[in-house]
Formats: structure tokens, sequence, C-alpha cells
């Protein structure tokens, strides 16, 4: 199970820039990639837990990738994913380490049995346009990708000048303890009424 997990994660991440399917993180082992959280829930056994049908986009992607590894064996998988260029690498390095999203879309870079996103039938049609998002303080928020430095996301492009917060939005500036200290006593001098 963690074979086709890690390898619906690496396809997804490749398929979808960077994007993951799943809030998982795969260790590097001994026996292959593993997901922490999954291998804790099985490791008593079997067990029953409710949960939300996925959206209508990852099922189908689910079912897609069922119709690709799921008549495979587990040595099939196993090699698969032995051979993928992620896995072994960060195994080298140590064990229990993290496969970091930015390896996995590398390793699985478009491979020849990908299918990209915009040639599903279920495709999201506002996967690609940009939202804005806005700190408390009034400045843009830049993306942030999880394993990413920032200094790499610069050097990916050019940085552009913050950007104003848009008026009305609501958004208040957040005060230290010592500036809300220096509020307070200022307000406490003014003459009362």
């Amino acid at each position: 199970m963690h074979y086709l997990l890690y390898l619906t994660q690496a396809h997804y991440v490749a398929e979808h820039r960077g994007q993951k399917i799943m809030p998982a993180t795969f260790l590097a082992t001994q026996v292959g990639p593993v997901e922490p959280n999954i291998h804790q829930l099985f490791e008593g056994g079997r067990f029953v837990m409710e949960a939300n049908d996925p959206p209508r986009p990852v099922e189908d992607y689910l079912i897609e990738i069922w119709g690709r590894f799921g008549s495979k064996n587990v040595k099939q998988l196993e090699g698969l994913v032995e051979r993928d260029g992620a896995w072994r690498p960060v195994f080298r390095k140590g064990a229990l380490l993290e496969i970091p999203a930015e390896l996995l879309f590398r390793a699985y870079g478009g491979g020849a049995d990908a299918v990209p996103l915009d040639r599903r039938s279920s495709a999201g049609q506002n996967r690609n346009k940009e939202q804005e998002y806005w700190t408390l303080t009034g400045k843009k928020a830049e993306k942030w990708v999880p394993g990413v430095s920032n200094s790499a996301q610069a050097a990916g492009g050019a940085r552009k000048a913050p950007a104003k917060a848009p008026r009305g939005t609501g958004v208040r500036r957040i005060l230290s303890a010592e500036e809300a200290q220096r509020s307070n006593t200022a307000s406490a001098k003014l003459p009362q009424r």
C-alpha cells in the first residue's frame, strides 16, 4: 500500500507542478518509502476510519493510478520505486529522511505514462490562476513551496516590488507587545471626560 501511495503522490506532484495530492510525508526507509501516519494507523492491524469522499478530480486520479499500478505485484512496485531516482538517493543519505516533493517532481517529471492535468476530462478550471493573499501587516504574501528556500525561489524569477493591500479588505496592523504598551500608556494620559 505504501508503494501505491508513494507512486500516487510522485506522479501527481510531477503532473501538477509540485502540488501534492495528499498532505503526506514519505520517509526513506530500508523497505522503501513509508508514510509514518499511515504506518501508525495500520500498525495494530485493520482499522475502520470514517472520511469524506475526495473531490471528483482526486477520485478520478486515484482510479487512474489504480488502473496503471493496481495489477502489479509487490515486487514489480518495489522495482519501480527502486529505479525512480528519488527514494534511493535520500536513503543513502540516511534512514528516515524525508523524500521531498521537489525531488519527486524531478524524478517523475512527466514520465512516459504521465497524463498531464489539462488532458484529463475532469481538469479543474482554476488550477493555473494565481490567487492573491495578504498578511496581517498589509503586505502581499509570497508563494511558499515546502522544501524550497526563499533564495531558490527568488533565483527562479525576479522578485516583484511588494504590492499594497487593496482598500477595504479589513486588514489591520497587529501591534507588538511594546507598541501596545506604549499605546495603552498614551491613552491613559489623555484627559477623561
